[in-house]
């Protein structure tokens, strides 16, 4: 009687059982199962099962699919394994284009251009900006102002002391009372 489970049954050997049993019957010649299954020393019936598992491999990875690339997800799970990934990645990223396109692949496996990044960052600029701009302080503003920097270049910061509400921050050109005037002026007509 044959052993079923022997390891000595490779990958290599069940491939070539499954090619020799695909083989349409007047190209297979009779009793083959009988004489793979004393070759290999197991049964007749897992050469069967081999043969109809590549059977059923072969038709679902050459069945037709849906034409054009397949639609984006919509939708976004956040399970441990998302959570894990975030852990591992947020921590690399320093808020360059190119640090945003590695979190993209690493975080969500999305590739995006770094120019479809940068224009996305634009539009989203803009838009905050044009909110910004609508908004309406009920009262006089309290204005708190301080000189910061961005990769040095000097910006001017002003808060609302009484809401925290950031009034300005925006690059400037230069570091001079000339500049930060024109920035207040351009505060006081909003």
């Amino acid at each position: 009687m044959a052993e079923y489970r022997i390891p000595e049954f490779t990958l290599e050997q069940r491939t070539d059982v499954a090619l020799q049993m695909l083989l349409p019957r007047p190209d297979r010649q009779w009793g083959l199962a009988t004489e793979l299954a004393r070759l290999y020393g197991v049964s007749r019936t897992l050469i069967y099962q081999i043969r109809d598992r590549a059977w059923e491999a072969m038709v679902e990875a050459l069945r037709p699919g849906d034409a054009g690339r397949p639609g984006q997800a919509t939708t976004l799970t956040v399970d441990k394994a998302l959570i894990d990934r975030a852990i591992m990645t947020l921590p690399l990223l320093t808020g360059s284009v190119r640090d945003i396109q590695l979190g993209l692949h690493l975080l969500l496996g999305t590739t995006r251009s770094v120019g479809y990044i940068s224009q996305t960052l634009k539009a989203a600029g803009a838009q905050a900006e044009a909110y910004n701009l609508s908004l309406r302080v009920p009262l006089p503003i309290l204005g708190e102002a301080d000189e910061i920097f961005q990769g040095r270049q000097p910006c001017l910061t002003v808060v609302d002391g009484r809401s925290f509400l950031v009034v300005n921050l925006t690059a400037a050109e230069a570091l001079d009372g000339t500049t930060w005037g024109v920035t207040y002026l351009d505060l006081l007509q909003r």
